[in-house]
């Protein structure tokens, strides 16, 4: 039998109250779970450096922060995402004979949540290995451009550099935005790796903000010669999309 984790197992016990009750206290966690003063403390701490809680300072009451309600809802999306566009990112791939993937932001980084090869099957991603700064890719820029808070975003993200042609400063990169607004593509142009380019489009919510990002990449000479049949594919593709999601 697989060792348990105590600590774990009494940090969700804790968390499972929250269920049935918005306000919680050191005495009423011990009261329900029978757990020690000193173990109940060591976790709020931990829960509340994590900003999965917040005491308040009026009532003394623990309260849970929106952080675990934006896990949960980030977590239904992706469930979502991978579920209901299998197929229309599956149809892109064998139409444009090239890469197919769907991104999602997570803070101040965008990964992976679908990747689709031309010869390979789905691949479902999410890895801290897969993340990269909103900076790099089509798919981070458009995520970044329709977040409903890019100003904010801007002057908070880490502009990682991966090849010299990689955005990092910021005001570029702003400019940069503006232009993925108006025309509703981004494009990484090496930006990631060298001789490999990619185009994103926004799956959008009804509020304007994107859900998640669809993008086609491929080598750079195929990618430049393929460009312009490849966007209104894209275009659809992410229409249909929407409509599969709201």
């Amino acid at each position: 039998m697989a060792e348990r984790n105590s600590s774990l197992e009494k940090a969700l016990k804790v968390l499972d109250l929250y269920q049935s009750q918005s306000r919680l206290t050191l005495t009423s966690i011990a009261q329900q779970t029978g757990l020690s003063n000193a173990a109940i403390s060591r976790i709020l701490n931990s829960l509340e450096e994590m900003k999965y809680i917040y005491k308040d300072k009026i009532d003394g009451g623990y309260y849970l922060t929106d952080r675990v309600f934006t896990l949960s809802r980030n977590t239904n999306i992706q469930k979502q995402i991978v579920n209901m566009l299998d197929e229309p990112v599956a149809r892109l791939c064998r139409k444009c004979g090239l890469a197919v993937t769907v991104s999602v932001r997570q803070g101040l980084k965008s990964y992976i949540a679908i990747r689709k090869n031309p010869y390979q099957g789905i691949a479902v991603v999410v890895s801290s290995e897969e993340m990269m700064s909103l900076n790099l890719t089509a798919a981070g820029k458009v995520l970044t451009a329709f977040s409903g808070e890019s100003d904010k975003l801007v002057d908070e993200i880490d502009y990682v550099r991966l090849t010299d042609k990689s955005i990092v400063d910021k005001e570029e990169y702003k400019m940069l935005l503006e232009e993925v607004k108006e025309e509703k593509l981004a494009y990484d142009m090496e930006e990631v790796t060298e001789g490999l380019v990619c185009v994103a489009a926004p799956v959008l919510s009804t509020d304007g903000t994107a859900i998640c990002a669809i993008s086609v990449s491929g080598y750079k000479e195929r990618m430049v010669r393929s460009l312009y049949s490849v966007i209104p594919r894209l275009q659809d593709t992410a229409s249909e999309c929407e409509n599969l999601l709201r």
